[in-house]
């Protein structure tokens, strides 16, 4: 410090450091305000976490407690519906010898039923008459036993006799205090049921311990000061552990409207604020309130403010440390990036230089401004491939094609276009374009107004959720929306409606509009299968209306369709009779069948597929190359990869397949057909152009275009050889072939007849000719 003391005042570049210093020093000032920022909400954070504690144990306290009602309640159930109970339980007069005799039953059955309840009850006793009380002990007389034994302050041997005409079967009396047999005293809320038992009513006394009620709240305490106060649906008191009811301004408060403390919040009374919790029961509505000291919070929050406060000591002293230290090491840095920036770099070449009278701050600034110009050049670069790698993605989806890194692609959608919600939905809109499209819109213009629709359907899908929109061919467009839950796809609904109300005027007269809505998925793999699914929906719409939405979660869509053996063999033998109008009927029949099944449309074109596939099995056993027949475009979306993107419907499909066979018909009558070999020449030939090559019968009938089964079945037929065994006769023909006419090793002439193993071959080889190859090699030169 004495080496830099003169160093502080004079220069201009000393006044920029000082100016650095109390930049850094004025950052220092937020610690301060963060801290105390901290401390209240730290404060608050706990406030509420406490109060959340204390009003969720409360609920558990009371939930507990109805729990042990319900189950005295169920208890009570069980006794009067006890056979035995039943058949003993009368009046005294009507008790004969013989039930007398077995009416010792009925205590032990009262004491099992009591046991069950026993720790949330005091005492369980029944009467049927006004002369006899039945407890787990015994029997005992009706007057002494309300006079003598358990006798409530309350409620005299008159009250209970009276009960034997209530109609209720089950009444919640108000609090009493119970003297046992003139020992102790206790609290307690009886619960009387009734029942009918041979034409006389029965009561059962349940009496819930006020003490058991306590222990349950006291339990579930977060506080050891909180007190708690209970009562019943009449507005009793039931518990009062520090006299809550008797405060003028709670009873008001009670008295007024028991739910006015429902709410919680803070109620001043004794010269201190007290938080309450509230909660209720919901068996018989009972009410709880807790009351717990606001000093308690204040006691648990001091150690925070110390803390707080040490902190910010801390921190402040740091920071003028730090200040300092980063204020002698950044000045230099900061001349050193400006004259970086005035320097003639490849980057700012062609720029003007910063002028020489501006200070560093100013000369830097103008040096950024031209990087983020070139960084905007970049980003714009940057936007563009992103846009072009999303939308190549989506299309080779679409096609039904799995992404093997499809963690890339959900990486990009989550930080270009915000796609951080769960699940996918596709919808398609197509447009059906009127021949006053076309008339009335130039061919340079109808670029721009499809880009147009774009634009709009992109803006009100953006509106609903994360959305991604391309136009998958001329007059189809696909929506990707990114959505959290299935039931989130009812929003794309409205969205759709505003389409309506934007395209309303040219609607009929340019084009008729299809939406068909997909199904959620939460793979970004399945973005294909909802895409079928929403064409399948477009393939759906109602050929009246103009103007239409089909949600594909309304429609019972089949992802099979039925095209059994016996069909095709009824195509195939129509096709040998060349009946043109009965392979119509057929494949109508065929179609029709399967589109009142609702299957997809993937599927309704692989049920095309399988129709087409027959007719070219049917040329292929006839030895005509399929490819001299002339197809139409609609064929093509069949059989070409690069035209499977278009929209085609059913009725044009089965034009299609009507048109293929109609060829058929006519290149196979017998007056005048095309010239070609049978199915086995054109097995034999591609074998013998193809046997260097890893050979399968997959890639022979693939090649054939018919089934495995089918080119195996029919080479036999015709040549009685096995369709592998001929490919191995070809290979070992090359094979002695290269063995006698050149100096070939086995390993060179095993892989150019199309056998990499040098094991497989020696087998094959020895199988077939009895020797090894180099055997036969020198028998063949001996010979010689």
């Amino acid at each position: 410090m004495r080496h830099h003391k003169n160093w502080f005042t004079g220069s201009k570049d000393q006044r920029l450091f000082l100016k650095i210093f109390s930049y850094f020093l004025s950052l220092l000032i937020p610690i301060i305000i963060i801290g105390m920022a901290t401390y209240f909400y730290s404060v608050d954070i706990m406030k509420r976490d406490f109060t959340e504690r204390i009003r969720t144990n409360l609920q558990n306290a009371a939930n507990t407690i109805d729990v042990n009602l319900e189950a005295a309640q169920e208890t009570s159930l069980d006794f009067f519906n006890d056979d035995m109970v039943r058949m003993l339980l009368m009046p005294k007069e009507q008790q004969s010898l013989e039930v007398r005799s077995e009416m010792w039953r009925l205590p032990k059955i009262i004491q099992r039923n009591e046991n069950i309840v026993s720790d949330f009850t005091d005492r369980l006793f029944v009467f049927i008459d006004n002369k006899d009380i039945y407890v787990s002990g015994g029997v005992n007389q009706f007057d002494s036993f309300f006079r003598n034994m358990y006798k409530y302050d309350k409620y005299d041997a008159e009250f209970w006799s009276r009960r034997l005409s209530s109609t209720q079967y089950i009444e919640l009396l108000p609090v009493s205090k119970v003297s046992q047999e003139g020992i102790h005293d206790k609290q307690v809320v009886p619960i009387v049921f009734m029942d009918q038992i041979n034409n006389h009513t029965a009561i059962m006394v349940l009496n819930i311990a006020v003490e058991a009620l306590a222990r349950t709240l006291k339990g579930s305490t977060v506080f050891g000061s909180t007190g708690f106060l209970i009562t019943d649906a009449n507005g009793e008191t039931l518990y009062d552990t520090n006299g809550f009811m008797a405060e003028p301004k709670v009873a008001s408060l009670l008295a007024s409207d028991p739910f006015s403390l429902a709410g919680g919040g803070q109620v001043d009374f004794r010269g201190g604020m007290y938080e309450v919790s509230y909660a209720q029961s919901g068996l018989f509505g009972w009410h709880y309130y807790s009351f717990t000291p606001s000093g308690e919070f204040n006691r648990h929050t001091f150690n925070i403010l110390s803390m707080t406060f040490i902190l910010c000591i801390v921190l402040v002293m740091t920071g003028v440390v730090f200040s300092l230290i980063f204020s002698f090491r950044i000045y230099n840095p900061i001349r050193n990036i400006r004259n970086i920036i005035s320097d003639q770099s490849e980057l700012l070449r062609n720029d003007e230089h910063p002028a020489a009278g501006k200070n560093e701050f100013d000369q830097i600034q103008q040096g950024i401004r031209r990087l983020t110009d070139y960084h905007l050049k970049y980003k714009l670069k940057y936007d563009k491939h992103t846009n072009d790698y999303v939308e190549s993605s989506f299309l080779f989806l679409l096609k039904g094609h799995t992404l093997n890194q499809e963690e890339i692609l959900r990486d990009t959608l989550a930080t270009e276009f915000g796609f951080n919600r769960s699940g996918f939905v596709c919808c398609v809109v197509h447009f059906d374009l009127k021949e006053a499209f076309y008339q009335h819109i130039q061919d340079t213009e109808r670029l721009y107004v499809m880009n147009g629709v774009k634009k709009i359907l992109w803006t009100l899908l953006g509106a609903k959720a994360p959305s991604y929109v391309l136009e998958y061919r001329q007059s189809l467009f696909v929506g990707i929306v990114n959505i959290e839950h299935p039931d989130e796809a009812e929003r794309l609904h409205d969205a759709f409606r505003q389409m309506l109300d934007v395209f309303r005027y040219d609607i009929h007269k340019y084009y008729d509009i299809t939406i068909g809505i997909g199904t959620f998925y939460a793979g970004i793999n399945d973005i294909g299968a909802s895409y079928n699914e929403a064409m399948t929906a477009i393939g759906k719409r109602n050929g009246e209306e103009r103007f239409q939405v089909v949600d594909s979660n309304e429609l019972q869509i089949e992802n099979r369709f039925v095209y059994s053996f016996f069909d095709e063999q009824k195509i195939l033998n129509h096709l040998k009779l060349g009946d043109q109008s009965g392979l119509e009927s057929i494949t109508k029949e065929i179609v029709q069948s399967n589109v009142e099944r609702d299957i997809s449309y993937e599927y309704l074109k692989l049920l095309f597929q399988e129709l087409y596939m027959t007719g070219v099995r049917f040329l292929v056993e006839r030895g005509i190359d399929v490819k001299q027949l002339e197809s139409g475009e609609t064929l093509k979306t069949l059989t070409n990869a690069n035209h499977g993107d278009s929209f085609v419907g059913a009725s044009q499909l089965q034009d299609a397949i009507n048109s293929f066979y109609r060829k058929i018909v006519e290149a196979t009558k017998p007056d005048g057909g095309m010239k070609s070999g049978s199915l086995v020449s054109l097995i034999e030939k591609y074998i013998q152009e193809n046997y260097t090559k890893d050979l399968g019968l997959e890639q022979i009938s693939g090649e054939m275009g018919v089934s495995v089964k089918y080119v195996s079945r029919v080479f036999k037929e015709k040549t009685g050889t096995n369709l592998t065994d001929y490919i191995t006769q070809v290979r070992m023909e090359k094979a002695k072939e290269l063995l006698t006419q050149t100096d070939q090793r086995v390993n060179d002439i095993a892989e150019q007849i199309g056998i990499p193993s040098r094991t497989t071959f020696l087998r094959v080889f020895k199988k077939t000719e009895g020797v090894t190859p180099n055997e036969y090699r020198t028998i063949h030169r001996q010979q010689m």
